[in-house]
Order: structure tokens, then C-alpha cells, then sequence
């Protein structure tokens, strides 16, 4: 036994030595090209390489008017990248390609594709919410999601996922966070971020904490001005700061910071995104992260409103920021930083900092062999059958129960076939309960649906009152989009009035589904049948009507407290 145990052991050792030289090596030759590179950039071009716009996914041509900006920005001002926004897979393929083969250095492209290419395009797999992953309670999914997303993304010539969140949402009334993240158990929360960490680096793309220290609680959207974390030190470390503590450990690869200020902490009302007191105090020296910093857009209005774009860029730059995000004119933003380099407020030495670590992870990416994608693979790659399946069943396992006080739930055809189904839409969007007529229809073909939205009138509202106290039962599905900018996650009062007044006339035998929102219980709190989805999206919908049905079971558990009403972790199975 021990002669033949001797020479594993020395195989093992052996092959151990190789993957280490080989290692060894591509560092040494990655560490090699970023110097040599750096050394070849003049000031200009490193501000410019830590610069990044919008970059629209819709048809151009190449040689049209839409291009000649990015074409301008890459060639005259060497910008180190864009980030994606709408368009559809197969011409963000060409376009990237294209953008890639005029650039000096290689690109990144980032995108928000936080659920997946369907954040922003018509196309890829149709993911739920954070929230929604977390009620499904497994943190493989959503390694498995991670490992999918950037797929999907290297297909199409993204590399840079701004994704996960790591926020912790434990004010019910946030705006801008709400079902994007994965709960208000901090612990829970870096569970699955530090998974999705994980899949995201697997699959061969960069993965970005945000928004950091934490923009769970505050009701303010930063889109629109300036959020405040009323947090102390002890409270922000055992809170908003554990999940990105466990994700950092995992090796995430860059953090974005967040345009709210936590005056408790910092003795000052600055943003965290020009903040060198959030940015290198406490992310770069308590936390010893080493990885890429970005600021979130500088295109929001708790920046616009309080910087002028120049001097919004400086800061984020004195800040500690590696990567200044949206700057409104990037022009403006690379003379300004510049001129602070050459009147000694920032030295080119700490630009050059930042340079190699955005050097450094383009190359870690591959992109310094090969830049390009292969249009042809777009169709194989994004969407496939097997990631579809895999997002429909995470989506069935978030459904959530909370009340069955009128044992309505599950719902039998013949019930259904006596109900009234209303579709109560806080935003005019024609996809909010697109599906769930149809699904509801292939179980129930007589099943009846009204439509209610913002051009509804009060003599509609009224029929449809007067519809549903005939009705035997009564299905109301309140959809509340997170939009940011809208400042608002709460049904319309109009709507919500109208769902008190239902459930005033036959509460026992009326359901109400809420559709993206969870807290949406809290303006119609005496709902005896209560059930959320996390999500407006198909795949909730589609979901949803198994559910209630009885196609699949009732799994989903709260990743959040819903205050007065419901703990963390409840949830009704069936």
C-alpha cells in the first residue's frame, strides 16, 4: 500500500508545483502588461480610463450620427468603459464588438442586470427579485443565478455585472431598495450576496457590492436628493455593513458607494460617494478592501442638486473612488480632474493607483487575448431552456402566503370560474398583469377581468365596486413598480381606498396578490387573505397563478418584517 500511496502523493505535489509556476506566471505577465500599459497613457488618457458613460444598446450604425459620440469618446477622450443600458442581445453583440476593435485598451462594459438581461432588454432569463430569491430560501440559487447573469452577459460583450446588492432594507417605506434586496436579516442578506459573489466571478465577470455603506434605511430616493442613514457607528457596523464584511471576505471584485450621507458617523452631511471618510476610512482601511471603488451615478440628483459636475468628479476622485460613474459631461469632468492634478490637489501617483487596479481587472477578464464575442453564439447562449426552467422554479418556491383567514387559497376552477379577477396597476404600464389573464384563462376560459390603472375614472372605479360585491369571489392583484425617481413604493390612495372598500364589503371571500411591494399590506391591514410575489414581472405572474392554483405548493418564507403585522420568516405552507 505504501509503494502505491508514494507516488500519488508525489503526482499530487507535482501537479500542485505546476498550478502554482502557472499561476505565478500569469500574474507576473498580467503585473507586467498593466505597468507597461500605464507607462504608455498620458494624464489625460488615465483620467480618462477611469471615466465611464451610458452606452444605448439600440441599433446604430457604425458609421451613422447615433455612433460618432461613443466613437468620440473612445478614440479623443480613451474612456476606460461604458455601461449598457436597453437594446436588444444581438446588437448590443455588434456594438460592443465594434466599440472594442476602436479602443487603445480594452473596454469594460457594466451593466444593472441585477435579475438578470431582462432588467433592461426584452430578452434573457426572466429572473424574480432578490427579495424574492431570498423567500425562496436557498442560497445556491442564487449562486446559480450569478453563474447564469454573466453568462448571459459575456455573450453579448458585457463584463462587469453592478450587481448584487447588498443593502439591507429595514425601512419599509425605502423607495429605491425595497424588493432589490435580499431581506432585513443582515447575516441572511451576505449569505446569499456573498453566493451570488461567487457564481458571478465563476462564470468570468466582475461583481460589484452596492450601494455601500448600506441605502436599506431611508425613505428618500437618491435619484432624487440626498438620503440619510440615521445610523451610529455600532449600529451601521452590526447592520449595514455586515453583508458587504462577508462578500469582501468572498473576494468580491469592486464596491460602488452611495450618494446618502450617515451623519452620525461622519459628523457631516457629504455624501459617502465624496466621502473619504466612508470611502477610504472605512471601506479602504477598516474593511481592507483592495478592490476596484465606483461611485453610483453622478447623474442623480443628490449629486446634480448639491455639486456642479466638475467639482462632483474631483471629489470622488480625492475621495478614494477608482471609477467615477455617469459624470454629466465627461468632458467637463476629465478637465476638472486634471486641473486639480496639475494644481497639486490630487497627485498622479494616486491616479495611477486606481488605473492598475481597472488594468489589472481587465486583464484578470481575459480581455487583454480577446475582446471580442462571437455574434452567432448570441441565440445559444442567451435564454436558454434549462436557465428559464431553473428561474420559473426559484420564482414558485418565493410565492408567499401570509393570511388564508377565508380558506380561499388554493383557488379550485370552479371557484375561479365565480370570481372577479382586478388587476389594480399603480403605474400606466400595459405589462402589469399581461400574464396573468391569459395563464388565469388556459385553467378558467370564462374567468372574468377588469383592469384597473392611472387613466381610470371614479364612474369605473365605481362599476367595478358594484361588479365586485355581486361577485362571489374577488381577486384583487395591486401592482407598485420600484421605479427610480418615482420617490414611492406605496399604492396610489385612490387605489388603496378602493381595496379598502372591497374588502369592507366581503373581506372573507376576497383575495389580495400584491405584485412587487410586500409592505403594501400596511395601507389595507385588515386583508384576511394576503399573499406577495416580490415581483411585477411574467415570472411572478406566471408563478402566482400555479400557486394559486394548486399547481405548486405555497413555500415562500418573509425575508423581511412587515411592522405590526408580520416577522421575519413567516410564511404559510401548504
Amino acid at each position: 500500500m505504501k509503494k502505491l500511496l508514494m507516488p500519488l502523493v508525489l503526482f499530487s505535489l507535482m501537479f500542485q508545483q505546476t498550478l502554482f509556476a502557472e499561476g505565478e506566471s500569469r500574474d507576473r505577465a498580467g503585473a507586467e502588461w498593466v505597468e507597461k500599459t500605464l507607462k504608455s497613457l498620458s494624464l489625460r488618457e488615465k483620467i480618462g480610463q477611469m471615466m465611464m458613460v451610458s452606452f444605448s444598446g439600440e441599433f446604430a450604425n457604425f458609421g451613422g450620427e447615433r455612433f460618432a459620440e461613443t466613437r468620440r469618446r473612445i478614440e479623443k477622450l480613451g474612456l476606460g468603459g461604458f455601461t449598457l443600458f436597453r437594446g436588444e442581445a444581438n446588437s448590443i453583440a455588434a456594438l460592443t464588438n465594434e466599440a472594442q476593435r476602436l479602443a487603445k485598451i480594452p473596454l469594460f462594459f457594466s451593466a444593472d442586470y441585477e435579475r438578470g438581461l431582462r432588467m433592461q432588454l426584452r430578452t434573457g432569463t426572466p429572473f424574480t427579485t432578490n427579495m424574492g430569491v431570498a423567500a425562496a430560501g436557498d442560497p445556491e440559487a442564487v449562486y446559480r443565478q450569478g453563474k447564469i447573469i454573466c453568462a448571459e452577459m459575456r455573450a453579448i460583450g458585457a463584463n462587469w455585472l453592478f450587481a448584487p446588492v447588498a443593502d439591507v432594507n429595514n425601512n419599509p417605506d425605502n423607495p429605491v431598495i425595497n424588493i432589490r434586496s435580499f431581506g432585513a436579516d443582515p447575516q441572511k442578506v451576505g449569505e446569499f450576496v456573498a453566493a451570488e459573489v461567487r457564481g458571478v466571478r465563476e462564470a468570468g465577470c466582475l461583481a460589484t457590492l452596492k450601494h455601500f455603506p448600506g441605502h436599506g434605511n431611508t425613505a428618500v430616493d437618491s435619484h432624487i436628493g440626498l438620503s440619510t442613514i440615521p445610523a451610529d457607528a455600532n449600529e451601521l457596523n452590526a447592520v449595514e455593513l455586515a453583508p458587504f464584511k462577508t462578500a469582501i471576505l468572498s473576494g468580491v471584485d469592486s464596491v460602488m458607494t452611495a450618494h446618502l450621507a450617515v451623519p452620525n458617523v461622519t459628523g457631516d452631511s457629504v455624501p459617502a460617494s465624496l466621502n473619504p471618510k466612508i470611502t477610504t476610512d472605512i471601506l479602504r482601511k477598516e474593511l481592507k478592501f483592495d478592490g476596484i471603488i465606483t461611485t453610483d451615478s453622478l447623474e442623480m440628483g443628490a449629486i446634480t442638486k448639491n455639486y456642479p459636475n466638475g467639482e462632483s468628479a474631483v471629489l470622488a476622485v480625492k475621495a478614494g473612488a477608482d471609477l467615477v460613474l455617469f459624470p454629466p459631461d465627461v468632458d467637463a469632468a476629465i478637465d476638472a480632474v486634471e486641473a486639480a492634478v496639475k494644481r497639486g490637489e490630487i497627485t498622479e501617483s494616486r491616479l495611477d493607483e486606481s488605473v492598475r487596479r481597472l488594468l489589472s481587472a481587465k486583464y484578470r477578464l481575459g480581455l487583454t487575448k480577446n475582446r471580442f464575442v462571437d455574434p452567432a453564439r448570441v441565440n445559444e447562449l442567451v435564454e436558454k431552456p434549462e436557465n428559464v426552467a431553473e428561474a420559473n422554479r426559484v420564482a414558485e418556491r418565493s410565492i408567499t402566503l401570509l393570511r388564508n383567514d377565508g380558506r380561499v387559497f388554493p383557488l379550485s376552477k370552479d371557484a375561479a370560474a365565480k370570481t372577479l379577477f382586478v388587476v389594480v396597476a399603480a403605474d400606466d404600464d400595459a405589462q402589469e398583469g399581461a400574464s396573468l389573464a391569459p395563464e388565469i384563462r388556459k385553467r378558467v376560459p370564462n374567468a372574468r377581468f377588469v383592469r384597473l390603472d392611472p387613466r381610470s375614472t371614479p364612474d369605473e372605479y365605481a362599476r367595478v365596486l358594484d361588479d365586485a360585491g355581486k361577485s362571489e369571489t374577488v381577486l384583487l392583484a395591486p401592482f407598485v413598480k420600484r421605479t427610480a425617481g418615482k420617490g414611492t413604493v406605496a399604492l396610489p390612495e385612490n387605489q388603496a381606498a378602493f381595496v379598502k372598500r372591497v374588502l369592507a364589503a366581503k373581506n372573507d371571500r376576497t383575495m389580495v396578490v400584491a405584485f412587487g411591494n410586500p409592505y403594501m399590506i400596511r395601507q389595507f391591514p385588515e386583508a384576511k387573505n394576503y399573499v406577495v410575489t416580490y415581483a411585477v414581472e411574467d415570472v411572478a405572474q406566471l408563478a402566482l397563478v400555479k400557486a394559486l392554483f394548486g399547481e405548486t405548493p405555497f413555500r415562500g418564507k418573509l425575508p423581511i418584517e412587515i411592522p405590526d403585522l408580520f416577522r421575519v420568516g413567516a410564511g404559510i405552507a401548504d
